[in-house]
């Protein structure tokens, strides 16, 4: 799914970006709450939104093809199994699979858990398996869209890297667009190609995530984060005179570092 949004009313504000559907899409705000909610078309507007091509004049029928990763668990959920928790979501939205039992089943294999998790309560389970399982509670619904907000902040290193091949795995074998939603600029930098800078209520600047995120006098300008990473080749380059890329891998800059210096 592509969704276009050009000259979107939104607080005095027109906003044109698009969330494309053969990349991995971040977008970096102050408030995640508000651009989440114009991207489920959840707020009336003005304007055009294109979908895949086409104009929307009525956007409850994909409101459903929409789906979000919330950052961390619902705590009200805490006592469920995790068989009950994937049942009540299909119930939630009115899906009646054939075969109930093997619905669920298969969500959990997409994402790369054992069906031995589904007896097991969800307060037992760690902060790798809830996010996991949150994506395949997602996925039940086959969403064309799927928001992540702040995907990454609960996991380790390992886990991080896990759910980012897994991102990608989805979006190129089963043509989902993910958009990863996050304050976190180094997240953005390292795990996305399609940018889009929301802040103070405007669309700032889209492209490249790279492109974008390298250019350090914008940033500086705008009074943006600058990622960790970037932060580096820049001082490298500029006070130390080291002729080296930008990399979104340290051990890129190293090797960069022993070919140069």
């Amino acid at each position: 799914m592509e969704i276009v949004f050009k000259n979107y009313k939104y607080k005095d504000n027109n906003l044109s970006f698009t969330i494309k559907e053969d990349e991995i899409n971040g977008i970096v705000t102050d408030n995640i709450e508000e651009i989440v909610d114009i991207i489920k078309l959840k707020l009336k507007y003005t304007g055009k939104i294109i979908i895949n091509g086409e104009t929307i004049k009525d956007p409850i029928k994909y409101k459903n093809k929409i789906n979000i990763v919330p950052d961390e668990i619902d705590d009200n959920i805490h006592f469920q199994t995790v068989y009950s928790l994937l049942e009540n979501e299909l119930l939630k939205r009115k899906i009646s699979p054939k075969n109930l039992e093997k619905k669920v089943e298969d969500s959990l294999k997409i994402v790369g858990l054992n069906e031995e998790l589904l007896d097991r309560n969800i307060y037992t389970l760690s902060s790798y398996e809830k996010k996991f399982v949150q994506l395949a509670m997602a996925l039940l619904s086959n969403p064309d869209l799927l928001i992540l907000i702040e995907p990454f902040k609960i996991l380790d290193k390992n886990n991080e890297k896990k759910l980012m091949m897994l991102l990608e795995k989805i979006n190129e074998n089963y043509h989902k667009s993910i958009l990863i939603v996050d304050s976190n600029i180094n997240y953005i930098y390292k795990y996305t190609n399609h940018l889009i800078l929301f802040l103070n209520n405007k669309i700032l600047k889209e492209g490249s995530t790279f492109d974008i995120l390298t250019n350090v006098d914008y940033l500086k300008k705008n009074k943006i984060d600058i990622p960790d990473i970037v932060e580096i080749t820049y001082l490298a380059l500029k006070n130390k005179k080291v002729k080296i890329d930008y990399h979104k891998d340290i051990r890129d800059i190293i090797k960069d570092i022993y070919k140069h210096v």
